[in-house]
């Protein structure tokens, strides 16, 4: 069977075919008529001659007309194929059936898989028509290109099993339900997928097709999984690859990357920093940040209350752009927030060809002031004073009474205060410790400093007061020469730390707060953990959750001060005081969010990743509705147990709302937020290099248009060129032709 891609030019060569003709005829001489006598054997001559010659114009005429025919012919880049051929297919086993197929069949079957990006990125506008838009057209068009009974598979980021559909029409209807997916798979994954699912398909020819943007988020060497690479896949399968190039050569997009507050569980009236970066790529523009408040049916938005907006922009920052890829970072302060929870989000005032990155949501789950009861010795006030100092400054409302009052305090005076500090405690009755564990379970917190008052062992080993500590104390230890300090840990009592902008917990001066005097801790309760060690590997602080509420367990003291020393005793540690005593604020901090409940509490997460909640309310409702940003709801069931609602994925960027009625300790007004993750829209585009690593070079094809695929289609399925051919015989028809012509006119 002969294919022609361009049949018109074909019909114009034949056409041609009229030009040598008309030559011919008008070039002709007219014959003279002359007088002889003796004629007869002259007119034999001639006649005999005559009929030569007309053969021989018949003959070049021929040639002429076929010089014309050929070169339409080769312009129309026939095709050959041969695979269907009567003859041939008799016998499918034959010799000549395998070379004649090789030549490729037109209607033979085959398997294909399309690979349609759906990440974020293809939401970009150009034309009028999103990337994805632009994408689901050209594989229309390719599903069309398609033999009947071929095995289709349509892939896409939604994380579905990767099949081949039952026919044409179902791998159309695919096509048109293609959404995009925040928290779809990578191109790699699926083009993985894509060459597996090939590999044990039963035809032997095999077509992938991968319509991307050709963006390097998703072409990431990181994102290959198993031992085998796509390269070696498409070995495996020979199958014939084209990625198709759905992407804009010279993107215009500026995006808000990432942001991140500081802190996320704000004490009320307290700063909020929002620290923002942002990134662009095309031509230089200006750009204005917008930080808005919603106006939340929660009814948290106190400071704006009975102003009648939905949406209040509470500050703004101008930023400039270069031209090309450039990326910049600041910081907005805002204070003023009342308790309940708070959502809002940053937002670029005028959006662009992808909106979709122009904006990013948050929560701010503002926390009334926490109140701390702080226990210390005489003189009270100064043995608490740098606690207190620093609680304040969060701020925590801190009461001071001496440890002797303890034992009299009633259960109900306790938890008036949401957490217990003892600061160098003596020791105490079993009853003391006894209620002080009550108190934890009941979802309080108890912090203890321990110190050189600590001097009867007994009464801290009993089990009472052990359920309290989380651990037994051994004996008091010494490191006199100054070169012990502590090495934080894995705990969320150092959340304060992680916060600080540009720095990690391996850059804060540890070394600079010696501690000379500690307690040596031996076994460890079954619930407590190691939240932070001493150089020499010894326990430093433990935690342990207790029930439904947190202990804290410091083997060094904070209560000393220049007073309580006498003139030659050496303090037991420089975690107050010294050239890094700064870092006690955050110290402090840390420690009483965490037994306030708050030191691990998050608002803010990625699109797809589990939600959890962990409300801090005495009593968790048996169900409460969860509201998405689509205005949809949908009803959850708590954990009592562990007390905390979890949320397994979220498909949806923006802000949500966990909502419970009930009467008092019941109610339920929370809120999270979900964001992209950073980079996910990036637009910078792979190179060759990138995709030879993947494929191998010279195994695929890139093409941006349907042309373009005609002319790299697999040859197996379409047909042999044979335009080279009959390039070649034009040019030997067209030398022929000349040295014939030459011969004739000559004479």
């Amino acid at each position: 069977m002969l294919s022609l891609s361009t049949a018109s030019l074909l019909l114009g060569g034949l056409a041609a075919v009229a030009i040598p003709v008309l030559l011919h005829l008008l070039m002709q001489g007219k014959p003279k008529e002359i007088e002889f006598p003796a004629v007869m054997f002259i007119l034999q001559k001639i006649e005999t001659h005559r009929r030569n010659y007309r053969l021989k114009h018949i003959l070049l005429l021929a040639m002429r007309a076929l010089l014309f025919s050929l070169l339409g012919f080769a312009l129309a880049k026939p095709i050959l194929n041969l695979g269907t051929w009567t003859p041939f297919a008799q016998n499918p086993d034959s010799l000549m059936s395998q070379l004649a197929t090789s030549l490729g069949s037109q209607d033979a079957p085959i398997a294909a898989a399309i690979v349609v990006d759906t990440s974020l990125r293809m939401n970009y506008i150009a034309e009028n028509k999103t990337r994805l838009e632009e994408a689901q057209d050209f594989a229309r068009w390719i599903l069309r290109q398609i033999p009947q009974n071929s095995s289709v598979a349509i892939l896409s980021g939604d994380p579905e099993s990767a099949v081949f559909q039952v026919d044409k029409l179902a791998a159309e209807g695919q096509i048109d339900r293609l959404r995009i997916t925040p928290q779809g798979r990578p191109v790699l994954e699926m083009v993985q997928n894509a060459a597996a699912l090939l590999a044990g398909s039963e035809f032997e020819q095999a077509e992938l097709y991968v319509l991307t943007d050709l963006s390097q988020p998703g072409w990431s060497l990181t994102n290959l999984t198993g031992s085998g690479t796509a390269q070696g896949l498409y070995r495996q399968i020979g199958a014939e690859v084209f990625i198709v190039d759905v992407g804009v050569l010279e993107p215009n997009n500026s995006s808000i990357q990432r942001f991140s507050l500081v802190p996320e569980t704000p004490i009320a009236g307290a700063p909020v920093q929002f620290d923002v970066q942002v990134a662009h790529i095309g031509p230089a523009t200006t750009k204005t940040v917008e930080l808005v408040i919603l106006q939340s049916p929660m009814g948290a938005l106190t400071d704006v209350a009975g102003s009648g907006n939905a949406e209040v922009v509470r500050t703004s920052r101008v930023v400039d752009f270069p031209e090309g890829e450039s990326q910049q970072s600041f910081s907005m302060v805002l204070s003023g927030f009342e308790s309940g929870t708070l959502q809002g989000k940053l937002r670029f005032a005028t959006s662009d060809a992808l909106p979709v990155d122009d904006q990013a949501w948050f929560t701010l789950s503002v926390q009334p002031p926490q109140r701390i009861l702080v226990f210390a010795e005489p003189p009270v006030r100064e043995s608490a004073l740098f606690l207190r100092y620093a609680l304040e400054t969060i701020p925590f409302a801190v009461t001071e009474r001496p440890i002797a009052d303890l034992a009299g305090m009633t259960m109900t005076e306790l938890q008036e205060h949401q957490a217990v500090v003892l600061l160098d405690p003596p020791s105490l009755m079993p009853g003391t410790w006894r209620k002080l564990a009550d108190y934890a379970s009941a979802g309080f917190g108890v912090a203890t400093f321990l110190g050189p008052n600590a001097d009867s062992l007994s009464s801290f080993n009993d089990p009472a007061a052990t359920e309290v500590l989380g651990a037994k104390l051994v004996r008091e230890a010494r490191n006199l020469e100054g070169d012990l300090w502590i090495v934080p840990g894995v705990s969320p009592i150092f959340t304060p730390f992680r916060s600080v902008p540009g720095w990690t917990l391996d850059r804060f001066p540890w070394s600079a707060q010696p501690v000379f005097r500690y307690w040596e801790l031996g076994e460890l309760s079954h619930r407590a953990d190691v939240a932070a060690r001493f150089s020499d590997n010894r326990a430093a602080i433990v935690t342990q959750t207790l029930n439904q509420g947190n202990t804290v367990l410091v083997t060094t003291p904070i209560s000393q001060t220049a007073e309580t020393l006498g003139p030659s005793e050496l303090p037991w540690n420089n975690l107050t005081h010294g050239e890094a005593g700064w870092m006690f604020l955050l110290f402090a901090e840390g420690i009483a969010k965490h037994l306030v409940g708050m030191g691990s509490q998050r608002s803010n997460f990625s699109v797809g990743e589990p939600v959890v909640l962990r409300p801090n309310v005495p009593t968790l409702p048996v169900s409460c509705l969860l509201g998405t940003p689509q205005g949809t709801t949908e009803r959850l069931t708590p954990d009592p147990v562990r007390r905390e609602i979890v949320i397994p994925m979220t498909a949806e960027m923006g802000n949500y709302t966990v909502r419970a009625g009930g009467a008092g300790q019941s109610a339920l007004n929370l809120g999270f937020s979900t964001n992209i993750a950073s980079g996910a829209t990036a637009l910078q585009r792979v190179d060759g290099a990138t995709l030879d690593r993947h494929f191998g070079e010279g195994n695929y094809q890139v093409v941006r248009t349907p042309q373009e695929m005609v002319f790299g289609a697999a040859r197996g399925r379409v047909g042999q060129e044979i335009y080279a051919l009959i390039m070649f015989l034009l040019a030997c028809l067209f030398a022929a032709e000349y040295v014939f012509s030459n011969r004739i006119y000559e004479r």
